[in-house]
């Protein structure tokens, strides 16, 4: 029983006394992770004390669950306009990692090659510089149009959150009845 007095006298009170013991500890090299072996023995033990404990905590994670479930609901309707901002978001990211790849190529075999004369050196160089900026302005251009329908989205999902029509004759907000 001396143990939880023991714990709660150590316990600091406040995060700047948390804080001090921290970098006292550093200091000293003294600090100490559980592993998860260590910490599952850990959270074992205190339910086993506390048997509402590990109910309390089924009940958190079947609400999360419910949660979840109603979120993925409520966005269903919405599933192509998100698959399509992911396949946006994907071809933006492509895009922009292929980038680095000219600047390789125009450094590497166009500028540092020797066997190239200057004619032809820039001959090279002018199609990579405009396929590049190809690039570079394509992956803008997606980017945009992500934004945009990302915000078209954003804007449907929060009306479809609203009431109905005032005079509550339908529940496709506003959609069905013209007003």
């Amino acid at each position: 029983m001396s143990e939880p007095t023991e714990t709660r006298l150590n316990h600091a009170r406040s995060s700047r006394e948390r804080y001090r013991r921290f970098v006292q500890k550093y200091k000293q090299r003294q600090l100490e992770e559980l592993s998860e072996d260590e910490q599952q023995r850990e959270d074992s033990a205190s339910t086993a004390k506390d048997p509402s404990a590990s109910s309390s905590r089924r009940a958190q994670r079947g609400k999360r669950r419910e949660q979840l479930r109603e979120y993925l609901r409520w966005l269903r309707p919405h599933r192509y306009a998100i698959g399509a901002l992911l396949v946006l978001a994907l071809l933006a990211a492509g895009l922009e990692l292929v980038e680095p790849l000219f600047m390789r190529f125009i450094i590497d075999r166009v500028l540092l090659n020797p066997g190239l004369d200057s004619a032809s050196r820039l001959a090279q160089l002018n199609l990579a510089g405009a396929l590049f900026v190809g690039v570079v302005v394509l992956s803008r251009l997606i980017e945009a149009l992500k934004d945009y329908r990302q915000h078209l989205v954003n804007v449907r999902a929060m009306l479809s959150l609203a009431s109905p029509c005032s005079s509550g004759c339908c529940t496709c907000h506003c959609r069905g009845c013209g007003t």
